[in-house]
């Protein structure tokens, strides 16, 4: 958990007192634990919290966190009325969410929070245009009880198309000019993890930093963030054999000398990516031993031939650090052809976590 406030400092600092930081934590904080990695940033200074979904809203709120809480996604009509009920701000963009709230905050007579979503070029939700955006405005005058607390878009490729980026910021600027003109003057953000490198043009009133709190894929951009997950285990046989024989379904690894096998009790059942077969190493007394053989559902199998000192009792890592060396989510996201964020929240519930610092 420190490397994650680590992180989050890292964001603030650049950002300095005058933007508010909204921690993204969807996802169960990305596979890090949605109610560990909430109450440390909150206690670290995040302004607030943003989730994808209203049922991860309840979760904190059950929880006991009283924090202003984002649902960023689109929410179905029991969805939209329990985010009123919990006093939880809900993304809204059309009308049918609109007049749901409002009979519902009428019904229990407290205001609906709500966060107004444009559509600036991601094409996934959001007011898109203008003139939808006037209409969407006019229909909100007959729903007072609806508070506009924030305006906010996604930017979609922020970290390598400048010009689209920059297209996506002039539209969320004149939408921003017509909901000021509205008489509404909502807290502003667009900037995730990549739109903070950016810089203050970007930044508005508060940014919503995610990726970089966990210490993925944005490396280059925050000199200073660390990966905070690991994966580690120990093995359950550790045995020679000779060259000739071969490791795992299909054989498709045979050994080329006489080969020491670490057995180790993770595989695809675990969220550990079969496509990591042959690929991917583990991190045994310090040193890399690389996986061979196919990654099976509850095992895989690793050679270290050339660690001599590994034992039963040695931990090995999948993921995380060991000594001088380091397998990243990043690392493992290249090998497998896919993003870290894959990989982090890859991890099945047969996986124990255990909250670190």
């Amino acid at each position: 958990m420190r490397v994650i406030e680590a992180n989050f400092r890292i964001v603030r600092e650049r950002c300095g007192g005058g933007v508010k930081q909204i921690a993204v934590v969807k996802a169960d904080a990305y596979g890090h634990g949605l109610l560990p990695v909430s109450r440390r940033l909150l206690a670290a200074g995040a302004a607030g919290l943003a989730v994808a979904t209203v049922d991860e809203a309840v979760v904190l709120r059950e929880a006991g966190v009283d924090a202003p809480i984002l649902v960023l996604g689109g929410s179905c009509d029991d969805a939209l009325r329990e985010a009123v009920a919990r006093g939880v701000s809900q993304a809204v963009y059309d009308r049918r969410a609109l007049s749901v709230m409002q009979e519902e905050a009428a019904r229990l007579n407290r205001p609906a929070l709500a966060h107004l979503k444009i559509d600036t070029g991601m094409s996934r939700i959001g007011v898109r245009g203008v003139p939808a955006l006037s209409a969407l405005l006019e229909a909100w005058r007959d729903c007072p009880a609806v508070r506009i607390e924030g305006l906010f878009t996604h930017f979609a490729q922020a970290d390598t198309d400048p010009a689209f980026t920059a297209l996506q910021k002039s539209r969320f600027d004149e939408a921003a000019q017509a909901v000021r003109r509205a008489g509404y003057s909502p807290m502003r953000h667009a900037a995730a993890s990549t739109g903070i490198a950016l810089g203050p043009d970007y930044w508005y009133d508060a940014v919503r930093p995610g990726i970089v709190l966990y210490g993925a894929e944005v490396t280059a951009l925050f000199p200073g963030i660390r990966p905070a997950q690991r994966l580690t285990t120990r093995p359950v046989r550790v045995e020679w054999i000779d060259e000739g024989d071969t490791v795992g379904y299909g054989r498709t690894f045979r050994a080329g000398r006489r080969t020491r096998v670490m057995t180790l009790p993770v595989g695809y059942g675990d969220g550990y990516p079969r496509i990591l077969s042959g690929k991917a190493d583990a991190l045994v007394c310090g040193r890399r031993a690389p996986l061979i053989g196919r990654v099976c559902m509850d095992q895989l199998m690793v050679d270290v031939t050339d660690i001599p000192e590994a034992s039963m009792d040695s931990e090995a890592v999948l993921l995380g650090e060991q000594g001088a060396e380091r397998i990243t989510p990043d690392e493992l996201a290249a090998l497998a052809g896919t993003i870290p964020y894959e990989i982090m929240l890859g991890f099945s519930g047969r996986v124990t976590k255990r909250e670190t610092d």
